[in-house]
């Protein structure tokens, strides 16, 4: 395997659901992504991909449940002060604070990403368990990730490349 295939796929996993792991692993399907080899990276510190920083724009609640931010959604979306880093290495920071991994596989036929945060030394006994989204959208500089909780999807985020 590649070193750049071996990065993808890395990179593709990350998330948390409060500790509720649907897929089984017999349904869990990886699939190597494109991302940024160490020159690539060293040579646009952004990479390619998922790699690089992201700030959350816009939060939007998917209050009818069916996996599409609407337009009504949109309206009432509201911006948050978050921030996720996501590194070629696989590892990340959260909110410039809390470091991790990520993790993004294909689960179940959907794009998973699972962000895996250390525990904060003298405050937790554990590792938390990792937050979960999907993929719902990535283009050079917009990622939307749709967050599940309980197992269940959630809330939008949408994201710009910082």
């Amino acid at each position: 395997m590649s070193k750049f295939a071996f990065y993808s796929i890395f990179f593709l996993l990350a998330c948390s659901n409060n500790n509720q792991e649907t897929a089984s692993a017999s349904t869990t399907e990886t699939k190597p992504i494109a991302v940024a080899t160490n020159e690539e990276a060293s040579a646009n510190p952004q990479g390619e991909g998922i790699v690089g920083t992201w700030k959350l724009r816009l939060e939007v609640f998917d209050d009818n449940g069916n996996r599409i931010p609407d337009e009504a959604e949109m309206k009432k979306g509201y911006s948050n002060n978050y921030q996720l880093q996501l590194n070629a290495d696989g590892t990340c920071r959260i909110q410039q604070m809390f470091t991790g991994r990520y993790e993004r596989k294909t689960e179940n036929g959907r794009d998973m990403l699972k962000v895996y945060r250390k525990r904060v030394e003298g405050e937790e006994d554990k590792d938390p368990p990792p937050d979960i989204f999907q993929v719902t959208s990535l283009k050079k500089d917009e990622l939307v990730l749709q967050i599940i909780e309980a197992g269940e999807p959630s809330s939008f985020w949408f994201f710009k490349r910082v």
